[in-house]
């Protein structure tokens, strides 16, 4: 076991954070019916993905050693990490309420396609990742002092 355990379970927690920040910037704009742009507001997802090697090149050489780390897996996971975020696909609710500001001439106003339901639902997840991401930083920290304890009595 290496000391990049830690890394594996660091990144997959600020993931998880930056994830839970979205979702909670969706539910709070879920009734902007105006943007600096002018339209409603749409909602975003964070993309992410598996932290990869830094080039294929490194890879190949990390790989020609035998006994290295990286010659017994067919790649190296370095843990996870944010590509960015983008805009998802939601047609705007339209409820009609021809007193609002923003109502059209049919008395229609664009909220936001937000599903709630949905971002509740991601909202879990994300936690329960989150967490799992701190029950895998803890049970290492446990097995290192373990080992350390076992290597100071003998």
């Amino acid at each position: 076991m290496s000391s990049s355990i830690f890394a594996i379970a660091r990144s997959g927690l600020d993931v998880e954070r930056q994830r839970m920040e979205v979702i909670a910037q969706n539910l709070a704009n879920a009734s902007t019916t105006r943007t600096a742009s002018g339209t409603p507001y749409q909602p975003v997802r964070l993309i992410s993905g598996p932290q990869m090697a830094p080039t294929f090149a490194a890879q190949l050489q990390a790989t020609d050693h035998p006994g290295s780390a990286a010659s017994t897996a067919p790649f190296a996971l370095n843990g996870v990490q944010a590509y960015g975020i983008e805009q998802v696909d939601s047609p705007a609710r339209l409820v009609y309420d021809p007193a609002h500001p923003h109502a059209d001439t049919k008395g229609f106003v664009a909220y936001p396609g937000v599903d709630h339901a949905g971002e509740m639902a991601l909202m879990v997840q994300t936690l329960r990742v989150y967490e799992s991401d701190v029950v895998m930083f803890n049970s290492a920290r446990s097995m290192y002092m373990r080992a350390l304890d076992l290597g100071s009595h003998s």
